[in-house]
């Protein structure tokens, strides 16, 4: 992420700094994090670790690139039935996982893509080093 983010960063501010006074070229940055970035869960503290060193990352680039126009966010989701994971939720260990969240189930990756749009967008022109936890309460 940061290597990406560093990179995407550089054009971005390129663009910017030929541009007229006043005129909008900045951009969109959008971190995937995880909800295991904003609450510690056992057996995987190095994945957590490193999921919140994303949320801070986000917050960093939010603060230094913002007056170029650059909206630096990141989006922490909760479990998410993937390709990686599926089999996992039909497992005696996976349904007793499911059965500890506020709404017994996992997301699907769709649920996220309105929020990825709309922080994409222009509608997010004033969201910029938001955490947002996508992740169906159960960081509550």
């Amino acid at each position: 992420a940061f290597f990406v983010a560093q990179e995407v960063g550089k054009r971005m501010l390129a663009r910017s700094r030929g541009a007229a006074p006043g005129s909008f070229t900045g951009g969109r940055i959008i971190n995937i994090a995880s909800m295991a970035g904003l609450k510690v869960l056992p057996q995987i503290g190095a994945y957590c670790m490193s999921k919140a060193a994303v949320v801070q990352m986000t917050r960093a680039m939010a603060l230094e690139w913002g007056r170029f126009g650059i909206n630096v966010n990141a989006i922490c989701p909760g479990y998410i039935d993937t390709e990686i994971n599926h089999s996992h939720w039909q497992t005696e260990q996976g349904q007793k996982l499911v059965a500890m969240l506020p709404r017994k189930r996992v997301g699907q990756p769709q649920d996220l893509d309105a929020l990825i749009v709309m922080l994409a967008s222009d509608q997010s022109h004033f969201v910029n080093g938001a955490v947002i936890a996508a992740d169906d309460g159960f960081a509550v």
